[in-house]
C-alpha cells in the first residue's frame, strides 16, 4: 500500500499510546479494537510537573496560561460541538484519526478544536523538567542517524521547519508507515494523525515529539524571537516518552531492520 493511502487501521492502532494513556503491552492490546465511546466529555489533562518545572526554558506564567486557557479553550469548544453525537467519548485520538468520518458540518470544527486538544495533550507529555539527552546507541537515536545521519543534522532540520512555519502550527517528528522518521510541520491544529487526506502526502504518521509554534506558546518570554524558543525545546524534552513512542509505532509495522 503506498503511504500516501495511509491506513486508518494503522493510525488507530497506535493512537491510545499517544496520551501516555499505557504501557507497550498495553498499546498492543488496544490496537485489536478501539475502545467503545462513552458518554463522557473532554477534560483537561492534568500536568505531570508544575508550571514552574520548566523555568528557564519555558516560563511559568506562559505555560500557566497555555494550558488552563489556551488548551481549556479547545476543549470547551470540543465538547460543545459534539454535544449529542456519537462521537462523544471517543479517545481524542481516534476522533482526530476519523476524522473522515465526521460530518461536513462538523468536520472544521473537530479538526481545529479536536486537534487543538490532541496536539496539546501531546505536547505536555513530551516535556520533561529532568531532560536528559537522548540516550546513545538506542533505538531512537540510531532510528535517527539512519534518517538524517547524526542527531546534529536531525536537530538543525527540526530548527529549521519549526522556524519556517508561517504564522501558526507545530513542528513535529513522526514515524511514517514505512517505520522511517520524518520531520514535518502542520498549520494551525492538523494533526500528522489526521491522515494523508487530511495533512497531505509525506506529512501524516505517528508524532515521537512535537513542538507549539503558535505565539501562545512562546510570546511573553521570547516575544517574536521564535528561534530562541525553539532552541530552548531541547533543554525539555522527554526522551524517555519519544523513545517510547518511537518503539510502539515500530512494533507496530513490517520495516526493515536498520
Amino acid at each position: 500500500m503506498q503511504f500516501a493511502n495511509l491506513t486508518l487501521g494503522w493510525i488507530l492502532s497506535l493512537a491510545q499510546s499517544r496520551l501516555g494513556v499505557g504501557p507497550l503491552v498495553q498499546s498492543k492490546l488496544d490496537a485489536v479494537t478501539a475502545p467503545p465511546p462513552t458518554d463522557t466529555a473532554y477534560t483537561l489533562p492534568p500536568l505531570d510537573y508544575s508550571y514552574a518545572a520548566l523555568e528557564p526554558h519555558f516560563d511559568e506564567e506562559t505555560m500557566r496560561i497555555h494550558h488552563t486557557k489556551h488548551h481549556q479553550t479547545y476543549i470547551t469548544n470540543l465538547n460543545a460541538a459534539l454535544q449529542d453525537t456519537s462521537f462523544v467519548g471517543l479517545h481524542i485520538d481516534d476522533l482526530v484519526a476519523r476524522l473522515s468520518e465526521v460530518p461536513a458540518e462538523l468536520k472544521g470544527k473537530v479538526r481545529n478544536q479536536g486537534g487543538g486538544h490532541a496536539n496539546h495533550s501531546f505536547f505536555w507529555k513530551n516535556l520533561t523538567p529532568n531532560a536528559t539527552a537522548l540516550a546513545e546507541g538506542s533505538p531512537l537515536s540510531q532510528g535517527i542517524e539512519h534518517a538524517f545521519g547524526s542527531f546534529e543534522v536531525f536537530q538543525q532540520t527540526f530548527e529549521k521547519a519549526a522556524t519556517s512555519v508561517f504564522g501558526s502550527g507545530w513542528a513535529w517528528l513522526i514515524v511514517q508507515e514505512n517505520g522511517e522518521l520524518k520531520v514535518v510541520t502542520t498549520l494551525n491544529q492538523f494533526s500528522p494523525l489526521m491522515g494523508a487526506g487530511v495533512v497531505g502526502k509525506g506529512v501524516a504518521g505517528f508524532p515521537v515529539i512535537g513542538l507549539d509554534v503558535w505565539e501562545h506558546a512562546y510570546y511573553l518570554k521570547y516575544r517574536n524571537v521564535r528561534p530562541e524558543y525553539i532552541k530552548a525545546y531541547w533543554h525539555v524534552v522527554n526522551w524517555d516518552f519519544a523513545s517510547d513512542r518511537y518503539m510502539e509505532a515500530r512494533s507496530s509495522i513490517a520495516h526493515p531492520e536498520l
